[in-house]
């Protein structure tokens, strides 16, 4: 084959994989929507069923009971979809920083496509960053779908540990607002901890080749 003819298709290849990567990037956003709406449409039945039993049996034993059984079955719905929230947003991050790399080569090939492409072509944490649009900041975290799902079991872990020390010690609600403010506080720092942990380990992995100015 001819130079000219290998560039074709290697341009062909390269437009085959860039949307692949795309259509995986699509398939990880409706994943993590779908398992989003699936936690909140559990917790908002377990609301009402619980503000059911609370009127029918007046708050008695009948309803800690069932907020025994129901609270750690919704918390463990919660876990599984901050994991997996955390898992498809580093597989969005993988894809993304893919992407950036094939738009690096189209740049090699014609630098003149330098200043019309607004994506980033640098395959560091800038790829990610410019597609999105924003800089990096601690409150991001709570604007994802794992960080709003941590946040939602941590509650849910804070009415259960606020219910167990209530009924445990019979010690008003003074005692169990404590509680419950310490187990939340635990279980977001704990699911902040390992999202933090999950990432920095995937970003080792991945090595960058074409990193930006800064």
């Amino acid at each position: 084959m001819t130079e000219g003819d290998n560039t074709q298709q290697v341009l062909q290849c390269m437009t085959t994989e860039h949307f692949v990567l795309q259509t995986a990037r699509t398939a990880t956003i409706q994943e993590a929507n779908q398992r989003a709406n699936l936690f909140l449409t559990s917790v908002s039945s377990a609301t009402i069923a619980l503000a059911f039993v609370a009127q029918v049996t007046e708050m008695g034993p009948p309803f800690v009971l069932f907020s025994l059984i129901l609270l750690p079955c919704l918390f463990f719905i919660g876990l599984v979809t901050f994991v997996r929230a955390v898992q498809v947003a580093i597989e969005d991050m993988v894809h993304a920083r893919g992407m950036a790399r094939i738009r690096h080569y189209y740049t090699e090939f014609a630098p003149v496509m330098q200043k019309y492409l607004i994506h980033s072509t640098h395959d560091d944490r800038s790829a990610v960053l410019v597609d999105k649009g924003f800089k990096p900041s601690p409150q991001q975290y709570f604007m994802s779908v794992s960080g709003m799902v941590s946040t939602i079991n941590g509650a849910i872990a804070g009415v259960f540990t606020g219910i167990v020390a209530t009924s445990v010690f019979s010690s008003g609600m003074a005692l169990g607002v404590i509680s419950g403010i310490c187990a939340f506080a635990t279980s977001s720092l704990l699911l902040r901890r390992y999202h933090m942990r999950a990432w920095a380990a995937a970003e080792h992995k991945l090595p960058t080749l074409f990193p930006g100015d800064s």
